[in-house]
């Protein structure tokens, strides 16, 4: 039986970065891929480089360089591409990452030995600095003791997208992420124990990047750290909200939803703190919070979006 297989390339403003990206996923070894590289609304010739080395192959490989016409974020990006693509195996490559030669076929080979029941594939990760310099293998979670809804409700999983592969059914299930999901991680595991079996393989196929245009950018400002933590809110709240919406397609909504909903809560409440457009707004924000939240945390959260706006007031 041939296995069809998709490597999905996601890139956004990685130029200095991309060239050597690329080239892993064009060097894999094994039977033809479809490679779909693309690029998220690049602003810094990102696409330049991919197109470049697209035009240039000559290797076994079906590859297809594509650009986004406006900036879509990693939820809908995602979305785009498993559309366009044509595999049922599906392996997730990021534009500043080093996918290793053998990695793709020996996700295939897992998946196949597994009668193809597998829906999600993880491996461990090579932590590799902004210069290329490897350092220490970045263990994950072994997915094979994640066998039912019970073990995730007791703990999620620490998990890796950048080194995922998963398929198509958990789409064709599921349907589309939410178009402010910024990590896809933990939904795509939830869906895969929900749906089937997930694995963790033992060796790292990927070199994983810290630092460089990955690496997060100090914000020493207090507008800085406010619009920050606006951001951070609407990616915990998407993501809540897709497991909430995935869980509809099983028969654990509500346990989901009673497990889910103490930490949904919490961050509508921060929307509330966060959404306030002044003083009084803010006040009855933290008086009326959307749902029971412990006076400890709302406090907390109160007097950090408080005190932050009032050094924003003061022209910080």
């Amino acid at each position: 039986m041939a296995v069809t297989t998709s490597v999905l390339f996601l890139a956004y403003n990685q130029r200095p970065l991309v060239r050597e990206a690329v080239k892993s996923v064009l060097n894999q070894e094994g039977s033809p891929l479809e490679i779909l590289l693309s690029d998220d609304a690049s602003t810094d010739g990102t696409f330049d480089e991919m197109a470049s080395l697209a035009r240039d192959y000559r290797g076994p490989h079906h590859v297809v360089a594509r650009r986004n016409e406006h900036n879509l974020g990693i939820g809908e990006h995602i979305n785009t591409l498993v559309r366009e693509s044509r595999g049922e195996l599906l392996v997730v490559a990021a534009g500043d990452d080093i996918s290793e030669p053998t990695r793709v076929q020996r996700l295939q080979q897992a998946w196949m030995q597994s009668d193809c029941t597998l829906d999600l594939i993880a491996t461990p990760l090579t932590a590799m600095d902004e210069n290329g310099t490897l350092r220490a293998t970045i263990a994950v979670d072994d997915l094979a003791q994640w066998r039912s809804l019970d073990d995730w409700l007791a703990r999620k999983p620490y998990v890796i997208g950048a080194a995922h592969a998963w398929t198509r059914r958990l789409f064709d299930r599921f349907g589309p992420l939410l178009p402010d999901i910024a990590y896809e991680d933990q939904i795509l595991v939830f869906r895969a124990i929900c749906a089937g079996k997930a694995l963790t393989l033992p060796e790292p196929l990927v070199r994983y990047r810290s630092g460089g245009t990955s690496a997060r950018q100090p914000s020493p400002s207090a507008a800085d750290r406010l619009r920050r933590l606006g951001v951070q809110n609407r990616r915990h709240l998407a993501e809540l909200q897709q497991l909430l919406s995935d869980a509809k397609h099983t028969p654990f909504l509500s346990r989901v939803q009673e497990a889910l909903e103490p930490e949904l809560a919490k961050q509508e409440y921060l929307r509330g703190l966060l959404e306030s457009p002044n003083w009084g707004t803010l006040g009855r924000a933290a008086l009326n919070p959307p749902r029971r939240v412990p006076l400890s945390w709302r406090w907390r959260k109160f007097w950090g979006v408080g005190s932050t706006r009032l050094r924003i007031g003061y022209g910080e």
